[in-house]
């Protein structure tokens, strides 16, 4: 793994428009911009570095990428300071005004992951095509509705008809292609109760769509931004975000932080023990652990903390600490892992540039 320091992400820093650091942070961390204070539909961000990749290496895989989440996404309403819920609860935009949203049921995951064999399998195509026709209709009746709605709700509207197209196409793939072989007893059961094994699940599945080339591009929101979970597995009762704000707290945080660390670490483990080529699956990934915000406390977009595990096909050398120039954004650590996953892109967000100390040994 590769500890990295002195990262910063200067557009979710304020800018004169009050406060709503968390709103902000989660916003920027994977698109490099500085989110519209809004709480109403009139919301703008910018496409975030996953989708951009998809885009251009998507098509080899069953599905072009993957957004994973643990708590519930907010679609409407204010939640920080002004701004809209919905930029707490995505770190992945398809548009500047549309979020890719997020699942966070494990065995719904695993369905559009690799299928659903058998007699259950059977009853999952039928859904798919009664869903196609529920679409259909569904679109034939918005259309009618476009010549009487104003500006800011027919761009809502096409941005529907866009994600209704994404679906059809989902769906019509899916048709066409077999389930792929996965171990037996490897698909969820019902929705987990425990966080813990919700985690877990979650990161197994990353593992296995790793495993199976189902896709090569996924997200995972541990939690939302100001997420107030308490940790009651670490004996903490108090929630993250209160216990951020408060004095003599450190003892807890620090076991958040733990734990955080520990279950990123089985999941790469998870992956060095799973045998690619000549070496492992983790030789041939880049997985990046980070947040969007250095101090909960100062609300501080500095000193981002963040861990890049895997090597990129023997790119990326492991086992060092990266200690950058004051303030390098955060975009120029997504420039570099977008090229190093093949997409053409040299500049992003607030990025001056790649990120050449992520390749030298």
């Amino acid at each position: 793994m590769t500890l990295i320091s002195n990262l910063a992400h200067d557009k979710a820093r304020p800018n004169g428009d009050g406060n709503g650091a968390h709103a902000r942070d989660g916003a920027t961390f994977l698109t490099g911009v500085q989110a519209k204070k809004t709480g109403g539909k009139d919301i703008r961000l910018g496409v975030s570095i996953d989708q951009v990749v998809a885009r251009q290496i998507g098509r080899a895989t069953r599905l072009p990428s993957l957004e994973l989440g643990i708590e519930p996404s907010r679609k409407e309403g204010r939640c920080d300071s002004g701004y809209s819920c919905i930029y707490m609860s995505n770190i992945s935009w398809r548009s500047p005004t549309q979020p890719s949203g997020i699942e966070i049921h494990p065995r719904r995951a695993f369905d559009r992951l690799f299928g659903v064999a058998d007699e259950e399998g059977e009853q999952f195509r039928r859904r798919s095509a009664g869903r196609q026709s529920v679409l259909d209709f569904v679109a034939d009746d918005a259309k009618r509705l476009a010549g009487q709605l104003g500006a800011t709700d027919r761009r809502k509207l096409g941005e529907y008809f866009e994600s209704v197209r994404e679906v059809e196409k989902q769906i019509a793939r899916a048709a066409d292609l077999p389930p792929i072989d996965v171990p037996t007893g490897s698909r969820p059961g019902d929705d987990p109760q425990d966080f813990v094994n919700h985690i877990r699940l979650m990161y197994d599945l990353m593992a296995l769509a790793f495993q199976t080339d189902a896709t090569r591009v996924i997200t995972f929101m541990f939690a939302n931004s100001q997420t107030n979970r308490a940790y009651e597995n670490l004996g903490v009762k108090s929630g993250h975000h209160q216990l951020t704000h408060s004095t003599g707290q450190e003892a807890d945080i620090q076991k958040i932080d733990r734990f955080t660390i520990e279950e990123f670490a089985r999941f790469i483990a998870k992956l060095k023990a799973i045998r690619e080529g000549e070496g492992s699956l983790i030789d041939n990934c880049l997985i990046t652990l980070g947040s969007a915000m250095g101090d909960g406390r100062k609300h501080d977009h500095g000193e981002l903390p963040c861990v890049v595990a895997g090597h990129a096909g023997g790119a990326v050398p492991g086992g060092r600490h990266l200690q950058l120039e004051q303030e390098t954004p955060m975009s120029d650590l997504l420039v570099a892992a977008a090229q190093l996953a093949g997409a053409d892109v040299a500049q992003f967000g607030d990025s001056r540039g790649s990120l050449p100390e992520l390749l030298s040994g």
